[in-house]
């Protein structure tokens, strides 16, 4: 979210009694991105509170401030809540200073290209990952069911490891703390993401099944920024007879050369930006 969403947060401090200051806008900004990963009939309050861990009162103050500045809507005819069309406007500046959705674009055409199943872009936001962007390959069969925007606690989806990975231990640390109640929708626990962290770190890549849908596995790779950081994954989503080991090691090199190239690419946006 942008320093706008923040100001509309903090412009609605005072509706929310207790809930000022930072807490209330950590609070605010989870029920935000709660809401931003929800189907689009949107989420229960009483979900909302269990998701969070927030008493029902705290959380129908904050969503009531963030349905008055529009960040929140309510679903027609319904008591549930998803995302407002504010939230979106606000988001644009953001979006076009976040290079990664246009540098990748020209390597994920190519991969896809060239291996013929889906090719899925993933980026880490806080303790979650997003989907935000894609390409549907040539095979006849392909990962459709995995739409843009589909949000995750971090460490449930491949992708999501393979950037896990790479991060300093404290901060991983920290995620598997706080994502742990949320693992248990998953049947996932910290233990089972700690070995597949250790996996990707001495492969460089992570091959597994997928959790939500043991046909297929999904190879991953991690994007790095101009200073090591992983800010992203790039994905091949496939069945189980397309990702075998022998075909596995003839397109893990065009995974990777994906990844240097989308890697070069935010480099150069870099470079170009602090020109102008």
């Amino acid at each position: 979210m942008t320093g706008t969403v923040i100001e509309a947060i903090e412009a609605a401090a005072p509706a929310l009694g207790r809930e000022t200051g930072a807490q209330c806008i950590h609070r605010s900004l989870g029920v935000l991105r709660l809401l931003a990963g929800s189907p689009p009939d949107g989420v229960k309050l009483v979900d909302i509170a269990a998701e969070l861990g927030l008493p029902h009162p705290t959380a129908h103050r904050i969503l009531k401030a963030l349905e008055e500045e529009g960040v929140v809507e309510r679903v027609r005819g319904t008591r549930r809540y998803t995302i407002g069309s504010e939230a979106a406007w606000l988001g644009l500046p953001a979006a076009n200073r976040f290079p990664i959705s246009q540098a990748a674009a020209p390597a994920l055409d190519r991969l896809c290209e060239a291996v013929g199943d889906s090719v899925f872009l993933a980026v880490r936001s806080r303790n979650d990952s997003v989907y935000v962007d894609r390409r549907i390959g040539s095979y006849p069969v392909q990962a459709r069911r995995l739409t843009l925007g589909a949000r995750r606690p971090l460490g449930v989806s491949i992708a999501s490891r393979a950037i896990m990975a790479y991060l300093p231990k404290e901060k991983t640390a920290d995620i598997l703390m706080e994502n742990e109640r949320r693992y248990v929708d998953y049947r996932l626990t910290p233990d089972r993401i700690i070995e597949d962290l250790a996996t990707a770190r001495s492969q460089g890549f992570l091959l597994a099944s997928s959790l939500t849908n043991i046909e297929r596995r999904v190879l991953s790779v991690p994007v790095f920024d101009i200073v090591g950081a992983p800010v992203a994954a790039i994905s091949v989503i496939a069945s189980m007879q397309r990702l075998q080991n022998d075909r596995v090691e003839r397109i893990l090199p065009k995974l990777k050369l994906a990844a240097s190239a989308i890697s070069e690419r935010l480099l150069e946006s870099n470079t170009l930006a602090r020109a102008c």
